[in-house]
């Protein structure tokens, strides 16, 4: 290789290019107060900082979804408080409504106010959050939760809990499903057992106790003699207990309004031992008219089968020396209003409950919260420590790097003034 002038410029200009690069970088740094992240420079320091910040943009993700369960909760928290309002409003009207003191006009008023609570209980059930998911469908946040068809509620939703990641190991729900909020009240049955329902049909049987009438349903009747005996829809199994001046019995048989003729012998049948007997009314053909000479009583209905909750009941007429007396409904235990009463409260209490296990689940994630914030900040250190620069260090280095570069100009400087005839001389 030929030493001369043009190389000796060349490899002076590279040297005072990179030395003004170093100076630049360590200018910056300083100002910046932090270190060049770049790998080349350090690559253990470079590696330790990605994985911080790897571990931090995973827990700004776990904040971010604590905050969505969190809304979603609150939200659950809000709704729920209005189905207790609600439930409350519903108690206070099957209070008034059983009271056989009601006129005809307040029964309907309460009617009509109760028809109204019914819907906004179904749509505070088909409640979305603020991206439009339903908030108690489950895992099946796209369509609404529940079928309405005016006289029934079905759930269509399923029986997960929609969950979000919150640390490592731990997923938080977000809220509860449809089924477990309205469809799984534990209410008294018929025998005095628990047994389970759904608020809607509670709501519905509700609504029926506010027909014209409602005041008059009853668990068991007693009339004098003779009395019209009409079951509601247009069929059902029908099991009761019939007391006459004989004694009494049970029966059980089907009957159809277009042929009440199996009901009609299963009355009979036993006549023997009740002292009543039974013919077809002749005014109702659907009906039936039982005679017994005394008081006959009719209790412990129960029907099964054949038709909507509300036609489950029978209408009975006395019929006294053939004039009509005051119509009485004669109903199933777990449909009279007492036992709406009662279930409305066990529907309130359920309610009360769920809300208190969203409230602990509230207390869950504020607890990870507390948890994510310590860990943030233990994270935030360790970047800050592989981020951060020693000034005192780097000012030290760049006054070195100062000083060679001056000392380097000044000694291309001189020996670029000279030319081969000098040291040659």
């Amino acid at each position: 290789m030929t030493i001369g002038t043009s190389l000796q410029h060349t490899l002076a200009s590279k040297h005072f290019t990179r030395l003004d690069s170093e100076i630049s970088s360590l200018q910056s740094q300083i100002a910046a107060g932090k270190s060049d992240p770049r790998s080349s420079v350090d690559p253990v320091r470079a590696l330790n900082m990605s994985a911080a910040q790897d571990q931090k943009g995973l827990l700004e993700q776990f904040e971010k979804n604590l905050e969505t369960a969190d809304q979603r909760l609150s939200l659950s928290d809000s709704v729920l408080e209005e189905v207790g309002n609600i439930l409350e409003r519903f108690s206070e009207i099957a209070i008034r409504g059983a009271s056989a003191s009601v006129s005809d006009s307040e029964r309907d008023a309460l009617r009509i106010e109760a028809v109204q609570l019914r819907d906004n209980f179904v749509l505070l059930a088909q409640t979305r959050d603020d991206t439009g998911k339903a908030l108690f469908g489950g895992y099946q946040t796209q369509g609404d939760p529940f079928v309405d068809n005016g006289s029934n509620v079905e759930y269509v939703g399923d029986t997960g809990r929609h969950t979000l990641r919150v640390s490592d190991n731990a997923l938080l729900p977000t809220s509860l499903h449809g089924d477990e909020l309205f469809m799984q009240v534990e209410v008294e049955g018929a025998d005095g057992s628990a047994t389970t329902r759904d608020i809607f049909s509670i709501i519905e049987d509700t609504l029926s106790t506010l027909s014209k009438g409602g005041g008059a349903r009853q668990t068991g009747v007693t009339v004098a003699d003779d009395l019209r005996f009409k079951p509601g829809g247009a069929a059902a199994e029908i099991t009761m207990t019939i007391e006459g001046p004989s004694g009494s019995a049970t029966i059980s048989a089907p009957y159809m309004a277009s042929s009440p003729d199996a009901l009609l012998a299963a009355v009979n049948a036993v006549s023997a031992t009740t002292g009543i007997s039974a013919i077809i009314d002749p005014s109702d053909p659907a009906a039936l008219r039982l005679s017994g000479g005394g008081d006959i009583t009719l209790s412990d209905l129960r029907m099964e089968g054949g038709g909507a909750r509300q036609d489950k009941e029978v209408k009975i007429t006395p019929m006294t020396g053939g004039t009509e007396g005051n119509l009485t409904m004669l109903v199933p235990k777990t449909l009279s209003s007492n036992a709406q009463i009662g279930a409305i409260g066990a529907a309130l209490n359920h309610i009360a409950d769920k809300r208190a296990e969203v409230g602990s689940i509230q207390q869950v994630g504020e607890r990870q919260s507390a948890a994510l914030d310590n860990r943030k900040e233990m994270v935030e250190r360790a970047l800050a420590g592989y981020e951060g620069l020693d000034v005192a260090s780097a000012v030290t280095e760049l006054q070195a790097l100062l000083l060679n570069r001056e000392a380097a100009q000044q000694t291309y400087a001189k020996i670029s003034s000279r030319t081969l005839f000098d040291f040659l001389g």
